[in-house]
């Protein structure tokens, strides 16, 4: 408090005072009256506070509109008609008090008079081990087993849905009896029972989808076509299996793209699945070290990226400060001697270290791009058909064991770089060629894998002639 006491004495005008993780040993050191503080909020910790002490403290603001309290409160501090006392003059009065106490009942229904209900609005709720205000310190978040307070002042229960804009699906909602109107983030972590969603959620107001579980394409469409505010998508499931699921459709709401699964290789058909899906993506943030490769080609693809973050997990702590000065350069030149997209844009980076509760390190690299590069780039170094393309022809050429055999020649060979190079219907005589190889094959070896040849034939084919046939 004594320093409070200094910072009042040096602001003699100040109107509004923010107090976080402060001590609360000597009150009666707050002796300056604080003529003009309007607003103030104050988070204490460490020693519990008496009513008495608050009284003090409200005394020397006598122009006080607005409190916000949380702190550790002795059982005294629980009573409604001492705070209705105190808190006649404020206009907003919000508190979490943390206090053990019996006879729950009684004190909430200290805080159902008429002052609190009728003149103030001002609602509580109470738990065995605290005292808060509703809806303002009430839960934000929900899942499927979600309860409003059992004790609270509170007559209409939607107030506590009405403040939830988290909802975490963990398991089948078939018992949920709640209706959930502001929800802005949802994450699905179970596909039960996902039709049931706009029975107790308004889809239409969600910003933020999260997708922690394996879920079918129908279903995908289906929620896309009820959030029409999407901006953000995090994936925290195999991402190729959603892209797999998603590579007919192109979701071009999607502004933030966040991906938490890493890859089991540099699979760049990944990526060309991922910057055709999403093409109009701002801000991407990938949090594992196995993409580290695949970030310039995304960099080079996305056309509208203004902002991307790199977590790398389970990263030795650098020893000296400048080794992560050295590692965080020697990257962001990596990216930008492999990305061509950088070398013609405005940018800039922060890296840092940091751990976790369970002392993991994280490496963090940030990269801003700040000017967009100009159309004519993508035209004059790689059309973006012919590089998705490319990585898909060798993409299957790897899903198959004789196929694999042949991707060396085949990618190598002189006629197949003319011929993809041109882009032209003149290139496309490649594909009966590699046809009739692969079936010359087929007889060599036997009738037992001609089946095997033939589907990844037609696959290749279909890729080469820009996608029109699809065998998935």
């Amino acid at each position: 408090m004594v320093e409070l006491n200094a910072i009042c004495s040096s602001t003699v005008q100040l109107q509004c005072l923010v107090v976080k993780h402060a001590s609360w040993n000597n009150p009666e050191e707050l002796t300056l009256p604080l003529l003009y503080i309007k607003r103030l909020v104050l988070h204490l910790k460490d020693e519990p506070v008496s009513i008495r002490e608050m009284n003090q403290l409200m005394l020397n603001l006598p122009d006080l509109q607005h409190l916000e309290l949380v702190t550790k409160g002795l059982l005294d501090m629980t009573g409604g008609q001492s705070w209705e006392k105190m808190s006649r003059s404020l206009l907003t009065f919000n508190f979490k008090i943390s206090v053990c106490m019996d006879w729950i009942e009684d004190i909430v229904e200290s805080f159902r008079t008429p002052f609190w209900l009728e003149e103030k609005r001002w609602f509580v709720a109470c738990t065995w081990d605290g005292l808060y205000s509703v809806p303002y310190f009430s839960d934000v978040c929900a899942n499927a087993y979600f309860r409003p307070p059992l004790y609270s002042s509170v007559t209409d229960e939607a107030l506590f849905c009405d403040h939830i804009n988290h909802f975490i699906l963990n398991e089948s909602p078939k018992q949920i009896r709640y209706y959930f109107r502001h929800m802005k983030k949802l994450e699905i972590a179970s596909s039960e029972s996902l039709e049931m969603l706009s029975v107790f959620i308004d889809m239409s107001s969600i910003e933020c989808l999260v997708v922690s579980t394996l879920i079918e394409l129908s279903k995908i469409l289906w929620m896309f076509q009820l959030m029409p505010r999407l901006k953000k998508l995090s994936i925290n499931t195999q991402v190729s299996y959603f892209l797999q699921e998603t590579h007919r459709i192109r979701l071009e709401c999607i502004e933030n793209l966040e991906i938490n699964d890493p890859l089991l290789n540099n699979d760049y058909y990944v990526v060309e699945q991922l910057c055709q899906a999403f093409p109009c993506v701002e801000t991407l943030c990938i949090s594992s070290l196995k993409w580290a490769g695949l970030i310039p080609r995304a960099i080079e693809r996305l056309k509208n990226l203004s902002n991307v973050t790199i977590y790398f997990e389970r990263l030795a702590s650098p020893q000296q400060p400048n080794q992560l000065q050295e590692i965080g350069t020697r990257y962001i030149q990596t990216i930008v001697g492999e990305a061509r997209h950088l070398k013609h844009a405005t940018y800039s980076s922060r890296h840092y270290w940091s751990s976790d509760e369970n002392q993991t390190s994280w490496f963090c690299c940030h990269c801003w791009i700040q000017r967009k590069v100009p159309e004519a780039f993508y035209q004059k170094h790689w059309p973006l058909q012919r590089g998705y393309n490319y990585y898909r022809i060798d993409h299957f050429l790897q899903r198959n064991f004789f196929l694999k055999l042949l991707r060396p020649f085949i990618l190598s060979s002189p006629e197949f770089s003319l011929c993809y190079a041109t882009l032209s219907p003149f290139g496309r005589w490649y594909a009966p060629l590699i046809q009739f190889v692969l079936l010359f094959l087929c007889n060599l070896i036997g009738v037992f894998y001609n089946d095997v040849f033939s589907t990844n034939v037609a696959q290749l084919l279909g890729m080469y002639l820009g996608g029109l046939v699809d065998y998935n």
